[in-house]
């Protein structure tokens, strides 16, 4: 059997203008892991994580995350993406018109009503400038400690009929520069 082996293809002409390239590589992750937390500083959601090692550290990473997020009502959840452990300098934030106590670098706030399952996704490009292996987590708080969130699950019995199952993942490409 033949195999061919390349680290990128190029039309003859050449990349259109504007253009990056493609991507060199995928990492995805999903998981259906529950949690609950009452954790007014970030924590790690369960099992939003994943590695990927970029071959070039001029390439970028396109980070697409989707949480499904229950919490209960008169709070907020507040979610983000960190890169090896440290916030993503510049990614990212809440914007909300007329507040100006806004979190730095939070990518998620969840303010719907009580029990019901919400699914976000986010999608940012980063800049990762390095051929180590990366890791990319999501976090998250809640902003009243006797409050609290639960992921891939609803905060209120699992034996409803809203309590449909969910789950959260996250996926990585490589995108050649």
């Amino acid at each position: 059997m033949s195999q061919l082996k390349v680290n990128s293809i190029v039309p003859v002409g050449g990349l259109p203008s504007g253009s990056n390239g493609g991507i060199i590589q995928c990492v995805h992750v999903d998981t259906n892991t529950h949690m609950t937390s009452t954790a007014t500083s970030y924590t790690d959601l369960s099992g939003v994580t994943a590695t990927i090692t970029p071959q070039s550290n001029s390439n970028k990473i396109l980070i697409v995350c989707s949480i499904a997020i229950s919490k209960e009502a008169n709070h907020s959840f507040i979610g983000r993406i960190v890169r090896n452990g440290s916030a993503i300098s510049g990614a990212g934030g809440v914007a909300e018109s007329g507040h100006g106590n806004q979190e730095s670098g939070a990518w998620w706030l969840i303010r719907t009503t009580s029990h019901s399952t919400n699914s976000c996704t986010v999608q940012y490009l980063d800049s990762p400038a390095t051929t180590s292996a990366t890791t990319y987590k999501a976090q998250g708080k809640t902003s009243n400690s006797s409050q609290g969130f639960s992921l891939n699950k609803t905060n209120a019995s699992e034996n409803q009929l809203y309590a449909t199952p969910s789950f959260s993942s996250i996926t990585l490409y490589e995108i050649s520069a």
